[in-house]
């Protein structure tokens, strides 16, 4: 009797799990075709752009991360102008802009996706194929404020330093 109930309690479980297997599945292979998705690469650290603890929340700081296949760490490029871009972050589906009116030294949050110039990101090619990115209609580039894990990303006039160059690596995550 009791093999009987374990092996309906296994067949139960099986056919529950079925629909979530195939959605997984289908996700995964969704995932895989994603266009225009990168993970923005600074040249100074070697880290990439990532909301802090790959919190989904408005107002989450953007930090610098060991660049990693996840999600949390990849960008949707949305171009809307010629080298304008609207970066959808593929884990959280939001983007960012600065924390307050746009000067130096201010950091950047992640926010929803909205209507405002705040979220526009110029992505200047340099000669060695590495970008400045910068807010679009200032003089503000996005900096990584220092080498070390976790460490906040600010925007600041141009310093022709590899604080602000940074690098589009290719991604396709599934996690």
């Amino acid at each position: 009797m009791k093999t009987i109930i374990i092996i309906v309690s296994v067949l139960g479980a099986i056919v529950m799990l079925t629909p979530i297997t195939f959605r997984v599945r289908k996700d995964i292979k969704k995932k895989l075709q994603f266009e225009n998705t990168y993970a923005i690469q600074n040249m100074a650290t070697g880290k990439a752009l990532r909301p802090k603890d790959a919190n989904y929340k408005n107002d989450t700081e953007l930090i610098a991360y060991p660049l990693k296949n996840w999600e949390c760490i990849t960008w949707e490029m949305i171009e809307i102008d010629t080298n304008v871009y609207l970066l959808k972050n593929l884990f959280t589906e939001r983007t960012f802009q600065p924390k307050s009116e746009p000067k130096e030294g201010v950091g950047v949050w992640q926010q929803s996706l909205g209507g405002t110039p705040l979220q526009h990101w110029e992505f200047l090619k340099q000669q060695d194929g590495t970008y400045l990115i910068r807010l679009k209609g200032t003089e503000l580039y996005v900096t990584t404020s220092s080498i070390e894990t976790d460490s906040p990303i600010i925007l600041m006039p141009k310093q022709n330093s590899k604080m602000q160059l940074w690098k589009l690596v290719r991604q396709t995550p599934w996690i």
